[in-house]
């Protein structure tokens, strides 16, 4: 009984540590190619249960481990004026939750949309496919978030950016980290901005694989899904 007890957890530790590794390795990927949002859902629906998300993480676990961290991290090294830092009365898994809801409520909007467009029912592959797609896009706002405020937590500074650009002028008071940061900052304002261009390409991508005879539908859902992905992912931070 505890020889199978320790085997369990054996392997519940192995799987959690790849599934950590896989987090990093998955997000390049989909940095590297936007268009693969929705090919890696589609291919992986396509396989049997067992067999999916093998050489990669799953949208859903991507999404649970991403908001866990940034969940943690906003409790001790956020600014005052982070979304979530003016949630009060919650737990670390309770914030955890929140965070995962708020990252896939547009995933879960979208996907219902282009099924009403579409005429489809909730309950078909269709749907998994279009959420797990949506929810894939979700890491290019993530990810530069995620960069700068563990940044921050090794070089002991907030991710307080509106104060952060107020002191700008008095460069000549900085230390070593904040001039590391600076750098960081600039490197979290590059990554960001082609967050934002890897991001139109994959809602724009999805939606003509939806839309293939619908050019102008095309380029107004996109233009529509990629301001309301934005507006919720300014609350990070």
């Amino acid at each position: 009984m505890f020889e199978k007890l320790i085997d369990s957890f054996e392997k519940l530790c192995l799987q959690i540590i790849i599934e950590i590794l896989l987090v990093p390795v998955t997000i390049f990927k989909l940095f590297q190619e936007p268009r693969r949002c929705y090919d890696f859902s589609v291919h992986e629906m396509e396989k049997e249960e067992t067999e999916r998300f093998q050489d990669y993480l799953s949208p859903i676990k991507l999404s649970v481990y991403t908001s866990v961290i940034i969940s943690v991290l906003l409790m001790d090294y956020g600014g005052e004026q982070s979304f979530i830092s003016k949630i009060k009365g919650l737990s670390m898994v309770e914030k955890a939750l929140f965070i995962f809801l708020i990252n896939n409520f547009t995933a879960v909007l979208f996907s219902v949309i282009l099924l009403w467009y579409k005429k489809e029912k909730v309950n078909t592959p269709t749907f998994r496919t279009l959420l797990f797609s949506f929810i894939y896009t979700t890491v290019y706002t993530s990810t530069p978030f995620f960069l700068l405020i563990l940044s921050a937590m090794f070089l002991g500074q907030t991710v307080n950016v509106q104060a952060y650009l107020g002191h700008l002028e008095k460069l000549e008071t900085y230390g070593a980290r904040d001039y590391a940061f600076f750098i960081v900052f600039l490197v979290f304002i590059i990554i960001g901005l082609i967050g934002l261009f890897k991001l139109f390409k994959a809602l724009h991508y999805i939606l003509k694989e939806n839309f293939r005879y619908h050019p102008y539908i095309v380029w107004i859902f996109t233009l529509l899904f990629f301001i309301i992905q934005l507006y919720y992912a300014r609350g990070f931070i």
